[in-house]
């Protein structure tokens, strides 16, 4: 077990840019973090190096931990593993969902599905706790609806209360399909002579729709804020996009990064919005001054810019409790950054100088309650939770491993 006493900044390898945008940065207030090799900043609460998984055989490049203490990880050799984090020796599931690299990864609050996404445009549900798929759609080779083309999926996000599901890809275009809340899986279909394009789909066979966001010719990130009423796209031009689930409405639009935007997540209130990008900034919105017009929104939310990557953010995720964010980028950097007082207050290296394409915090734990064993608790509400989160964080990438990190003095 390694203790690092963590530097609030350091310097790192600079990776080129292959994605450029003629958009100028937003003027927003600017928070920097910088110190020399004399002077380092050392945070009050210090992260230990905890176990890491064996070394896998690719990259990777997505990470998730349930709020029933899983961990999944989503990898460049298409295999999707679910680990135990008390015990990174071997994982509990391992399924070669994907024929090629998984680009994105999402689960449903409940820790009950895990939904991933490979770059041929496959995107995979599977049932954590069982180790099975449930869901299987070939993106790239289905209409997303009667009389819509296909829309090859490269990333892709499930509803925190697995109600429906969305991706985007290869176009300016948003996709939303309804879950089957009841059906076969795929291996049951399979296993039943099924075919059909509907039985093979399993649980992701409900209607789709298709949102045309009018801007950016590839989706690199979705995610649906945790209260499941907004859902935030990403793009290869620079934009991030806000969209009203309910009524399926782009209501605001942020244009703060000049170069593609690579990760968004929200807040665990669903509040704010952050932003990761190529540009190396990580960019803060307050969704509550939205952005609304006849225009679909001007983007007015950015309240706040944190620099301090050198290369591309790969990964940003907020904490449970929200103080914190946590990011990882292809300069080999890990950040903490304190919201309130937006300043970094945490750096450290990953093993090898690898680049860092998953960040996850431990999520509250569920507790055996009805109400949260029989799905009947709201989604956000205290009561469905047993214990606070966030001692914990988990990072993985290009070193092939899983490493935890834990709070020093938590249990």
């Amino acid at each position: 077990m390694t203790a690092y006493s963590y530097s609030a900044c350091t310097n790192g390898s600079h990776r080129s840019t292959i994605l450029h945008s003629s958009k100028k940065t937003e003027k927003v207030k600017k928070q920097n973090c910088r110190n020399t090799e004399k002077e380092k900043v050392i945070m009050s609460l210090s992260y230990l190096q905890q176990e890491s998984t064996p070394i896998l055989p690719e990259s990777i490049w997505a990470l998730s931990w349930t709020s029933t203490n899983k961990l999944i990880s989503g990898s460049a050799d298409g295999h999707l593993r679910i680990w135990d984090p008390t015990e990174l020796a071997k994982p509990i599931h391992d399924l070669s969902s994907h024929p090629l690299a998984i680009s994105s990864l999402s689960t449903s609050s409940d820790g009950k599905f895990a939904l991933a996404t490979s770059l041929d445009g496959s995107v995979v549900l599977a049932d954590v706790e069982e180790g099975i798929e449930v869901g299987r759609v070939e993106t790239g080779r289905e209409k997303v609806a009667e009389g819509q083309s296909e829309l090859p999926a490269f990333a892709a996000a499930i509803h925190p209360t697995s109600q429906c599901w969305a991706w985007s890809g290869r176009s300016s275009k948003l996709a939303i399909r309804s879950i089957y809340q009841d059906g076969p899986s795929v291996s049951a279909s399979a296993s039943a002579g099924e075919d059909s394009e509907g039985s093979s789909r399993g649980l992701l066979g409900g209607e789709g729709k298709v949102i045309d966001t009018g801007r950016g010719k590839f989706g690199m990130d979705v995610q649906f804020s945790p209260d499941g009423r907004s859902l935030a796209l990403a793009t290869e031009q620079g934009q991030v996009f806000v969209l009203d689930t309910e009524t399926q409405d782009i209501v605001a639009t942020y244009t703060s990064h000049n170069k593609a935007v690579r990760t968004v997540t929200w807040s665990p209130d669903s509040q704010w919005l952050y932003s990761g990008s190529d540009d190396h900034l990580i960019v803060l919105y307050d969704v509550r001054a939205g952005s609304r017009s006849s225009a679909g929104g001007a983007g007015e939310g950015a309240v706040a810019m944190f620099q301090g990557h050198q290369s591309w953010v790969l990964k940003v995720d907020a904490s449970p409790d929200g103080k914190l964010l946590g990011s990882g980028g292809a300069d080999s950097l890990i950040k903490l950054w304190d919201v309130g007082q937006r300043a970094c207050v945490s750096t450290t290296s990953s093993a090898g100088n690898a680049e860092i394409w998953g960040f996850a915090w431990q999520q509250p734990q569920l507790s055996s309650s009805p109400a949260a064993t029989n799905g009947t608790a709201e989604v956000g509400t205290e009561q469905n939770y047993s214990t606070s989160a966030g001692k914990q964080f988990a990072v993985a990438g290009d070193d092939k491993a899983i490493t935890l990190f834990r709070a020093a003095g938590s249990i």
